[in-house]
């Protein structure tokens, strides 16, 4: 009698990656389209639990290679990127939960379309600019993780692809640049309590140089001799979140594209 394998190889998985970014400081503004929304992936897992946190139990790696993905370049609201490549997933096993890994930055730019501007909840234009160290208090390699750059409002600055990054998680952990050289600033507390669509968040600080995620599957999966297909899909028609800082000064952030994930 031939025995069944213990393992199944899996044929070449198709799938979505995106960030899940809530910043419960910044939910009362404005959110707009995202013309391009990079991220750069690190590692996704199917999970068999998820016991507290980001913690991913019995967790089988599809793929830990840095990938950039950019998920505003869609069709029809969806976009695929190959990530786990000859995955090894126990026969048998139930899944109920994926984790992603992720980079911190991550390269937005605004619509230059007039009706798809990204406007401040003051009905201010904001749009991304090309980051240089003038506008930070010290420079973007030291304050990345901890002051929001000042952004002239108006459609006078030159659109650009810009380095957005996940902040540092405490209170008074962010500084904001009420200026565009960020010769003035004021403190805002930050967390990654609030989740929609994932089940738990790292908690940001400024050792970390990834940001974990873990969802619950929409119904557990079930490994058999057929290999599954993983489906993800997004939408970044709000993805990009702005804010009127000070008179005509605004700030942007990355904000929750909608997801949702299938396996069968």
């Amino acid at each position: 009698m031939q025995l069944l394998p213990e393992r199944i190889k899996m044929k070449k998985i198709i799938i979505l990656l995106l960030p899940i970014l809530l910043f419960t400081s910044q939910t009362f503004a404005a959110t707009g389209k995202a013309a391009v929304y990079k991220i750069t992936m690190k590692r996704a897992a199917l999970c068999t639990g998820n016991p507290t946190g980001t913690e991913c139990a019995g967790a089988v790696v599809l793929g830990d290679d840095s990938q950039v993905v950019d998920i505003a370049a869609v069709d029809a609201g969806t976009q695929a990127a190959s990530y786990g490549d000859a995955a090894l997933l126990p026969l048998g096993t139930t899944f109920t939960h994926f984790q992603v890994r992720m980079d911190r930055k991550f390269v937005v730019k605004t619509s230059s379309t007039a009706s798809e501007h990204l406007k401040t909840d003051a009905g201010k234009v904001c749009q991304t600019i090309e980051n240089a160290s003038g506008m930070y208090a010290t420079d973007e390699a030291t304050d990345k993780y901890t002051h929001l750059a000042g952004i002239d409002e108006g459609t006078g600055t030159t659109l650009a692809e810009m380095n957005i990054y996940m902040m540092n998680a405490g209170s008074d952990s962010v500084s904001i640049c009420t200026a565009t050289d960020c010769s003035s600033v004021s403190t805002t507390d930050w967390d990654y309590n609030t989740n929609v669509y994932t089940t738990a968040q790292k908690s940001l600080s400024a050792t970390d140089s990834y940001h974990e995620l873990i969802y619950t599957l929409t119904t557990p999966y079930t490994v058999t001799m057929i290999p599954p297909k993983i489906t993800m899909a997004f939408g970044t028609a709000k993805a990009l979140l702005a804010k009127n800082t000070t008179g005509t000064i605004c700030r942007i952030t990355a904000q929750e594209p909608v997801f949702t994930i299938n396996i069968n």
